[in-house]
């Protein structure tokens, strides 16, 4: 018997009509799954893309480092390991456990609650604390790189950097995570609910 089965057949023991419960438990089920595949998808993505980015930020490193000083070497350091960190946060709040047969259901539903509770951090805390921290190793990268130019040709590279990084960061928190944060908040109110019918 799966964790869900489990689940389902302790809420269709409580003294409430049994269709009800059935139905409630399997919309509740299936938005989660659903949630699941799409932050799987995600993170894989967002995996591949820092593959590609971390070979490219290899190759420049190791084509041009003799070239440049420490703030280079820092900022090509910081960037690397903020995104090693950020893709391994980002899969800590994925179920890898799909058949959780030796925990009970309350067990199961404080375990999604617990990842939706990391997920929801990861948006709202995390996020701000990456783009913060990559953007200042982009500055460090910028000034070095652009130091033998004109202090306008430096200044001009931060300002196209300070603004595509905003913006992106401005577009996230008000449409991408908006409607993520409502989905896990749902979710979270959902499993509560759960739980407390079993407990």
């Amino acid at each position: 018997m799966t964790n869900f089965q489990e689940l389902q057949n302790s809420w269709l023991s409580q003294p409430v009509e049994n269709n009800t419960i059935d139905h409630a438990a399997h919309v509740v089920q299936d938005k989660w799954e659903k949630h699941q595949r799409k932050l799987r998808r995600s993170n894989i993505c967002m995996s591949i893309g820092f593959i590609i980015a971390g070979s490219v930020i290899t190759w420049v490193y190791f084509t041009y480092h003799n070239e440049y000083n420490w703030p280079f070497d820092m900022s090509i350091a910081s960037a690397f390991t903020l995104m090693v960190v950020f893709a391994v946060l980002s899969w800590k709040s994925y179920d890898f456990k799909k058949d959780q047969r030796d925990i009970s259901g309350i067990e199961y539903l404080n375990n999604q609650i617990g990842k939706l509770k990391w997920q929801k951090k990861m948006l709202t805390k995390y996020m701000w604390i990456y783009s913060v921290l990559l953007y200042l190793a982009l500055v460090g990268y910028i000034v070095e790189i652009t130091k033998r130019g004109s202090l306008l040709f430096t200044l001009t590279a931060l300002a196209i950097t300070t603004a595509y990084i905003a913006a992106v960061s401005l577009w996230n928190r008000f449409y991408k995570q908006k409607k993520q944060l409502k989905m896990i908040d749902d979710l979270i109110k959902d499993f509560e609910q759960m739980r407390s019918g079993i407990e």
